[in-house]
């Protein structure tokens, strides 16, 4: 007879309340990742756009596809939104797990662990918090497996049906859910089937393949294609190391620990389910059920680089049932205590569980977070980049036009490809380039034929503008025309930032040269404010000769218009007490600090220095 417990149905509908929670719980903090942008633009574009455009490069079914579009359209593209399909997929999953669990081992205990360990399951909750398909074929394809259990005991006509149901739309979701076929074929084998079961199952079967005609054709193309994969090379030993800890207790370790303790959790599970008759033999199928897709994977990562966890997320419920069983004694009530080495399995076994626990407490944490600050990248962007200029990215990623979308050209460099080839073009018809990113080869080319204006980073961003080294007019923000001595008119100026992605200040000085002076002046641009306790009313500040030497007093061609950069608020430990800031800017004798008068177009005295903006600090 079943074991049920009083309140099993409360129990269970809060831990799947609980994974909800989990879930949705900081769901769209963090900005997508790369992939997932890929998805919300790509996969989620229309199904006519989908079917030519990726039918040869993407290695998923159509099914995911118009899946994300169909919810694109109802729900939106936001981070959010496209976040709460695979959220919702991956619940499915708890109350099959539960529903499993419960079937298989006819105790309400196991079906609570069982959802318990999917509600708190790191790996679960972070593709489900991920746009792309595996939460959702995680969710759905455990509900497919009971609906193949269930079918098989009943032989019901409606049960078989709901199963060629759910099992085609697993496989519309995920290509390797084909390898959770052999699983099934393994529990007619175990359970040792009659014939108008295996009847019913070779027709289902068939059903299904018809079923998937466009799918074998997608295959088909896919694998024609020379789509190689993006994952490592496989290896049998990292099933072990590397795998099996991360879909069973959601984390790897480091070495030794990464051998000792997978094998530590097969030991001790093998040892606690055969140490309970009644649960040998389906304790030996939910092992297979774990066993046979990683074996075809491995042998499919031979051909294809596809080694990774998440192509085998599937069996992640086969490992939470064994865990469940393993944790839960044959009969509390007629065995009130179990033996010392029982008990000590089963507190090493929660203690894994527990370490995989704490790294869900990391990602909450922002710990090792699954991409950059895109937001904050394309607030900086948005601030500063203007119509005509070119964005430059050392390497490509998706994510950047999800969340930058204003209409100026952008091009990412293609590895192995000649710089120069690259950007020849865009000098041609460029004045300014922002460089998205590290490249040594690209910054030396930039450095050699334009003006590096500003180099900031930005979360994991680094970002360099560069500009032609003659200045155009049209670039100047603010023209003002006055004069400092009888050495220089300031012909205007502009001035780049702050802004919601970086509180930094570029200042960009124009030069017309009335004469070369006998002095080699320095220029300042300083940040005044309220006097600081010291009684210092200057909050920061850059001095230095013209262009950093480039066009010193000393030489420079009066006929020429120079553009010179100068750079606040750069320092994180340059801390602003909340006011009105002025930025001024003069040009002062280094050897006497004696500064130069300031005129108007007039004539009319300012003073030794000119107020170019103010800052208002919250």
């Amino acid at each position: 007879m079943p074991h049920r417990f009083r309140y099993r149905l409360p129990i269970l509908v809060a831990l799947i309340g609980l994974a909800f929670v989990l879930r949705l719980y900081r769901l769209d903090d963090v900005p997508l990742r790369g992939d997932e942008a890929f998805a919300v633009r790509y996969w989620a574009d229309s199904p006519g756009h989908v079917i030519h455009d990726l039918a040869e490069t993407e290695p998923h079914p159509f099914g995911t596809f118009f899946g994300f579009w169909a919810w694109k359209q109802t729900a939106g593209d936001s981070a959010f939104a496209m976040r709460y399909l695979p959220l919702l997929g991956n619940l499915i999953g708890a109350a099959a797990a539960a529903a499993l669990a419960r079937r298989l081992f006819r105790h309400d205990g196991p079906a609570i662990l069982a959802a318990g360990l999917w509600a708190v399951h790191p790996f679960l909750i972070w593709h489900a918090q991920d746009v792309r398909n595996y939460a959702i074929w995680a969710g759905i394809s455990p509900l497919a497996m009971l609906l193949f259990l269930r079918a098989i005991q009943s032989n019901r006509s409606k049960s078989w049906a709901l199963y060629v149901l759910v099992e085609t739309a697993a496989l519309y979701v995920f290509f390797l859910e084909a390898f959770l076929i052999p699983v099934q074929a393994a529990l007619l084998i175990l359970q040792g089937s009659p014939r108008p079961v295996l009847r019913r199952v070779i027709f289902a079967w068939i059903i299904i393949g018809l079923l998937l005609i466009p799918w074998f054709a997608h295959l088909w193309v896919v694998g024609h294609s020379g789509y190689e994969g993006t994952t490592q090379e496989s290896s049998p030993a990292k099933l072990i190391t590397w795998f099996l800890p991360t879909l069973a207790a959601g984390r790897d370790f480091d070495s030794p620990w990464d051998m000792a303790l997978p094998l530590a959790w097969i030991v001790v599970v093998i040892g606690l389910i055969t140490a309970l008759p009644p649960a040998r033999k389906i304790g030996l199928w939910v092992a297979a059920w774990g066993l046979i897709p990683a074996i075809l994977l491995l042998i499919a990562a031979t051909q294809m680089s596809i080694f990774h966890p998440r192509y085998l997320i599937a069996i992640t419920p086969a490992l939470i049932l064994l865990m469940a069983r393993a944790l839960w004694p044959d009969d509390l009530k007629q065995k009130p205590s179990v033996s010392a080495s029982a008990t000590i399995a089963r507190i090493a076994l929660l203690a894994l569980v527990g370490s995989g626990v704490w790294t869900l407490v990391d990602y909450y944490r922002g710990e090792n977070a699954k991409s950059p600050d895109w937001p904050a990248l394309a607030a900086y962007l948005e601030a500063r980049v203007q119509p005509d200029d070119v964005i430059v990215q050392t390497q490509a990623d998706p994510a950047f036009r999800y969340y930058y979308r204003e209409p100026v050209e952008e091009f990412s460099l293609e590895p192995g490809k000649d710089i120069t080839e690259q950007f020849a073009p865009a000098l041609e018809t460029h004045t300014t380039f922002w460089l998205i990113g590290r490249l040594p080869e690209a910054e030396t080319y930039l450095q050699d034929h334009l003006q590096m204006i500003s180099f900031h980073t930005l979360s994991n961003f680094s970002i360099m503008q560069f500009r032609q080294w003659i200045p155009e007019s049209e670039e100047i923000q603010t023209p003002v025309g006055v004069t400092f001595g009888e050495i220089a008119r300031l012909k205007g100026y502009t001035i780049l930032g702050p802004d919601d992605g970086l509180r930094a200040i570029t200042v960009l000085l124009y030069w017309e040269p009335l004469a070369q002076s006998q002095i080699d002046y320095h220029v300042f641009v300083h940040l005044v404010g309220s006097p600081r306790v010291d009684g210092n009313p200057l909050w920061d500040q850059e001095d230095h000769v013209p262009l950093y030497g480039v066009a010193s007093t000393l030489t420079w061609d009066i006929s020429s218009l120079y553009r010179d950069p100068y750079h606040l608020l750069e320092r994180p430990e340059t801390q602003l007490a909340p006011g009105v800031y002025s930025i001024q800017a003069g040009m002062y004798d280094p050897a006497t600090n004696d500064r130069l008068p300031v005129f108007d177009q007039d004539g009319t005295a300012l003073g030794d220095s000119y107020t170019i903006g103010t800052l208002a600090q919250d």
